[in-house]
């Protein structure tokens, strides 16, 4: 019995070893890829390259953090200050499933994007003729718009709870190894349904 706990455990531990080194391999890819852009002096392309960066999320992966202070950088400068906020916007809603990674950036995102919005000739009979009006009408749609995609959501908990069961089947049916590879599948299935989830929502 403890063997067979032991080999599960393994097996759901190396499959989430193995989802966090790709998000960490291609997160720190990402921001290199923005820091080279940047180099260059391709501001746009290094905005969606570190935003795709930011997107790579994972609990206290440095790249992350980096992707984000980045984009905080190119948001001072005024002819990309809109591009940049919202790709903080972007980034922080796609990492989004049970709890809100990077709020205060995601809130601090939103001010700004409404303010810029608000300013913007083009929009500028969005709202109302008066600027706070409009900066207003700005910041109403973008709060009404922060929850992941329903799909991705509902896969993320679906996996949570695949993976929780897949465990509970291979620890609780017979000692038969047809049972335990069963039950190992499923647990395996789920942690790549819920880091799918986690990704897209």
């Amino acid at each position: 019995m403890k063997r067979r706990i032991a080999w599960i455990i393994g097996v759901v531990v190396a499959a989430l070893a193995v989802l966090s080194l790709r998000v960490v391999i291609e997160g720190r890819a990402a921001l290199a890829e923005g820091d080279a852009a940047m180099a260059q002096h391709h501001t746009v392309d290094a905005i969606a390259a570190w935003e795709t960066a930011a997107r790579w999320y994972l609990p206290l992966a440095p790249h992350v953090d980096d992707a984000y202070a980045r984009l905080a950088e190119a948001a001072k400068q005024p002819p990309f200050a809109l591009v940049a906020q919202r790709a903080i916007r972007s980034a922080a809603l796609a990492s989004r499933t049970l709890w809100q990674p990077h709020a205060d950036e995601l809130a601090a995102a939103n001010a700004a994007i409404a303010t810029l919005s608000a300013d913007d000739p083009d929009a500028a009979l969005a709202g109302g003729p008066d600027h706070a009006a409009r900066e207003r009408w700005h910041a109403d749609r973008l709060a009404g718009d922060v929850r992941p995609h329903g799909f991705f959501r509902v896969l993320a908990a679906l996996g949570i709870a695949c993976w929780l069961g897949g465990l509970a089947w291979a620890l609780r049916r017979s000692p038969e190894k047809r049972s335990v590879m069963i039950g190992a599948g499923i647990a395996i299935f789920g942690v790549l349904a819920w880091f799918l989830g986690l990704y897209n929502a």
